[in-house]
């Protein structure tokens, strides 16, 4: 139904994880079927986090594990239009309880390979898989590479990834800004975030205020728990035990002093309100879409 594309400028702005957290969120927590895939070469860990163990450990046979199955095989199946809703999660693995699918990234070591082969056709294979899901949450590769601007182009919300370092926030901006001023689907995230930084949300909002507002900005807190889990490749099970508990705190049917730590408790509040902006964005340009279909 819709596509989310994560992008950054640079490589290192926490991109990865925050797709992992505001995925699972949108998952777990508004019920929306949630394919999470990822276009990049290399230099990536979509998979691992959630897959319980170290992908590079992943192996039958002497072979790769998504040998047969991920964006290979999805992209594959879409150039023979075969990509219906059951063989699109044939290609996925997922995760009992949960309408969460993962499409695994290319097994394709050969650059000249991946462009003529994948990167070709796998906006056709998105669009086919938007059909089946409630959202499409796409990790891209950083900077000007020509297949994530491609799908930036396409997307119904991006998701600009940033870290609180001054360089990183007036490069950008001094580089895209203009490009991206006023433009409704786009989403500034912050992530790793520490709230006693000087350059916190607030400051940014004023420092930047041409391009980001409350609206279109929001966080995603550092948290040691959240960090060990994706070092020990267990976030599913952490983000389903955080937001049972940040629900029963919510409602006053847990005190925080016994809470493990006040940290875990911030990151999944504004993990969270992140998430219902992100949601509120979706909505919006939904609704003027219907309009201009309707003429109204």
């Amino acid at each position: 139904m819709s596509k989310i594309v994560y992008w950054s400028p640079l490589h290192g702005q926490y991109q990865t994880s925050n797709l992992h957290i505001t995925g699972l969120i949108m998952s777990l927590l508004h019920k929306k079927k949630v394919l999470m895939m990822q276009t990049q070469f290399s230099m990536n860990n979509l998979e691992g986090p959630l897959l319980g163990k170290k992908i590079d450990t992943i192996s039958y046979g002497g072979g790769r594990i998504f040998q047969e199955i991920g964006l290979d095989a999805a992209v594959m199946y879409s150039r023979m239009n075969m990509l219906i809703g059951d063989t699109l999660e044939r290609c996925c693995m997922t995760f009992p309880g949960t309408s969460l699918l993962l499409l695994p990234g290319t097994e394709t070591r050969n650059i000249e390979t991946f462009n003529r082969d994948i990167c070709s056709s796998v906006c056709r294979m998105i669009g086919q898989a938007e059909e089946y899901v409630d959202l499409v949450m796409i990790d891209t590769s950083s900077g000007n590479d020509d297949l994530s601007l491609k799908l930036m182009s396409s997307a119904d919300l991006i998701i600009i990834n940033l870290t609180q370092y001054r360089y990183v926030l007036n490069k950008f901006f001094s580089e895209y800004g203009e490009r991206l001023a006023g433009n409704k689907n786009v989403f500034y995230l912050l992530g790793n975030y520490d709230k006693n930084s000087g350059y916190n949300i607030i400051n940014c909002r004023r420092k930047y205020g041409k391009y980001i507002n409350k609206d279109n900005s929001g966080v995603i807190p550092h948290c040691t728990k959240y960090m060990d889990a994706q070092n020990e490749c267990n976030i599913l099970g952490m983000v389903k035990e955080g937001l049972r508990y940040n629900k029963r705190i919510t409602k006053g049917k847990f005190k925080l002093k016994k809470y493990s730590l006040e940290e875990t408790y911030y990151f999944f509040s504004q993990s969270s309100r992140s998430v219902m902006k992100m949601l509120n964005i979706l909505s919006l340009n939904d609704s003027r879409f219907l309009v201009e279909r309707s003429g109204a």
